[in-house]
């Protein structure tokens, strides 16, 4: 028997967002398990650095044959893969971490994902002049500070336009996220986009929704998770980027697979190309 560990984020958090690697990740084990191949799952809070290490320390008792971790906390992450044995393979899925040299990395082009963010947004904000809100998600990863340099990046070609980041935390309750951004709103009236850099893109879609009589914004966000999807769909969203996050967790398994498995050489980096989702062709799409 293969048995290959997965370090990452409760599924459940983010928005569910997780459950969408989660998905790709059981169907690639279905799909082996005539291999003879196990997956262990090890799910830590996204928003504390203490349980990656923790949880990490308890995936490595286990003795796997592989590793597929989601590095999304880095100093977490940094303490976890100094603790490895160096002939352990392992693949990195949703985000990286700098100077460190996984067996694969499998993910987005986080700054040309920004990047295109940034043309949609200057092709689609229907005003002359404005403001347009940037909207940092914390705790921050690399991939999160990749997507605002490369959206930040294109608006230096806007004309008339300019940007301003703020930070929001992610563990925040709605209420406390919407009062937090009225009250951004009313310090900025000319405001006339906002770019989500991850999947919570509804929780500001429900505050600019609920509020009647708002100039229309153009909302550009990420991931096609059930309440983005639904939010798309009624035009209080304009377009998701998709990182096709379940192909993510699929891919890292059988990355593993050829490696461990097959003794296959592996790709280092796997990249998943970059979907613009809208409410027209938001049903025929898979990720």
């Amino acid at each position: 028997m293969f048995n290959f560990s997965v370090l990452m984020p409760r599924p459940q958090q983010d928005s569910y967002y997780w459950l969408l690697p989660y998905r790709g990740i059981q169907k690639a084990q279905e799909e082996l398990l005539s291999h003879k191949v196990r997956v262990n799952f090890f799910f830590f809070d996204r928003y504390n650095e203490r349980s990656v290490l923790n949880t990490g320390r308890r995936l490595l008792r286990t003795n796997p044959d592989g590793v597929l971790a989601a590095p999304v906390l880095p100093e977490g992450f940094n303490r976890f893969m100094a603790d490895l044995p160096p002939e352990l393979p392992v693949v990195f899925f949703d985000s990286y971490l700098p100077g460190v040299k996984p067996l694969a990395f499998i993910g987005q082009d986080a700054f040309r994902s920004g990047l295109l963010a940034s043309r949609l947004m200057c092709q689609t904000v229907h005003r002359g002049s404005g403001l347009v809100a940037v909207i940092k998600i914390l705790p921050e990863d690399y991939h999160i500070v990749g997507r605002i340099e490369g959206f930040l990046q294109g608006s230096r070609d806007w004309s008339g336009l300019r940007t301003e980041t703020l930070d929001l935390v992610g563990s925040w309750p709605a209420a406390k996220t919407a009062e937090y951004l009225e009250a951004f709103y009313r310090a900025h009236r000319d405001l006339a986009g906002i770019f989500v850099t991850n999947a919570m893109t509804h929780k500001v879609a429900e505050w600019w929704k609920g509020n009647s009589g708002k100039e229309k914004i153009i909302l550009i966000g990420y991931d096609p998770i059930p309440r983005n999807v639904a939010l798309l769909k009624v035009g209080a969203i304009d377009f998701l980027i998709s990182q096709q996050s379940e192909r993510q967790g699929y891919e890292g398994i059988y990355a593993l697979f050829r490696k461990v498995v097959l003794g296959e050489e592996v790709r280092n980096k796997i990249m998943t190309q970059i979907d613009i989702i809208t409410a027209d062709n938001v049903d025929y799409y898979q990720s």
